[in-house]
């Protein structure tokens, strides 16, 4: 009977120098999820007994209460929270093995997760996956946009495989390399007083409604070296993605200076890209961890970036 082998386990008596076995954290974690002796025999399929003997002799190994009994429930102790919290770590550990045995059996190819500037996930992105799930099927995706302040912290999390971003990050723990450049672009309304020019400069936007960026954000940084001291003189408003520049530029909300990796395939109708003197670019940067080897389905989509980069943004000026 599987309750008979629960006690077996244990037959060594108390030692909390022996620390807990698999099964003994097994039946601790399924009574704190369940709260209480009965569900957590339902959850494991064993019996009442079983579990409660299982967890007395828990916690004699242990030397300290884990629950105190109150009527038919189970409250934990302080104690039991904060072991609680290293099990659940464990266990979150254990699923990401299974979901990738789960992966590399269904495909052969693995999983991928991708996090990207939001620049880069409207087109160029979108078109380098594309070609990557033509070429492997099976291959299981997360994509998420971040910030760059965000996308070291993925790493670090162990949530990233490989990141596209505008700067090459600054940790000792990532590498990045160069994919290309995006150059500096203006968006704007046809209405708009610079929308007759063929191209505009940083005087131009003296006394025009305008979008700019936060000085510590990546194109705020490359509009400072663009403009000069006005670089945020006389913007009309101040966003952080040059995505969400683009949508208020449609509507009309002002000028707003951009990659052209960042723009869509199809603009508002009136909609007008006029590029801008002195010319002025970012880097394209694929980052990855220094702690481990790039993942297969990684060194593939560089691949296929360097082919989409090579055909060039959609709207090319």
């Amino acid at each position: 009977m599987q309750e008979d082998g629960l006690a077996a386990q244990d037959e060594g008596g108390s030692d909390p120098r022996r620390g807990l076995n698999l099964r003994q954290i097994e039946v601790f974690r399924a009574v704190m999820l369940a709260g209480s002796v009965s569900a957590a025999g339902r959850m494991l399929y064993v019996s009442q007994p079983a579990i409660s003997r299982m967890l007395a002799l828990t916690e004699s190994r242990l030397g300290f209460k884990l629950f105190e009994r109150q009527r038919t429930r189970l409250s934990p102790t302080p104690e039991a929270r904060r072991l609680f919290t290293e099990v659940e770590g464990l266990y979150r550990g254990v699923e990401r093995v299974n979901d990738l045995a789960r992966n590399l059996a269904r495909s052969g190819a693995g999983s991928l997760r991708v996090v990207a500037s939001a620049s880069y996930g409207e087109r160029l992105l979108p078109l380098a996956l594309q070609r990557l799930v033509r070429r492997n099927p099976g291959a299981q995706l997360s994509c998420r946009n971040v910030t760059y302040d965000e996308l070291a912290a993925r790493f670090v999390t162990g949530d990233a495989d490989i990141g596209i971003s505008m700067v090459a990050p600054d940790h000792a723990n990532l590498k990045a390399a160069e994919l290309g450049r995006d150059r500096l672009v203006c968006l704007l309304p046809g209405d708009h007083p610079l929308a007759d020019r063929p191209v505009v400069r940083p005087q131009d936007l003296q006394g025009t409604p305008w979008i700019a960026y936060p000085p510590s954000a990546p194109l705020g940084r490359v509009l400072a070296g663009w403009m000069g001291p006005q670089a945020q003189a006389g913007a009309a408003i101040e966003v952080h993605s040059p995505v969400t520049a683009i949508a208020f530029a449609q509507q009309g909300l002002g000028a707003a200076l951009v990659v052209q990796w960042s723009l869509p395939p199809a603009l508002a109708p009136g909609m007008v890209v006029r590029p801008v003197e002195p010319a002025a670019s970012v880097g394209i940067w694929a980052v990855s961890s220094r702690l481990e080897p790039m993942p297969v389905l990684a060194r593939r989509l560089l691949t296929a970036l360097g082919h989409v980069l090579q055909a060039g943004p959609p709207h090319q000026i």
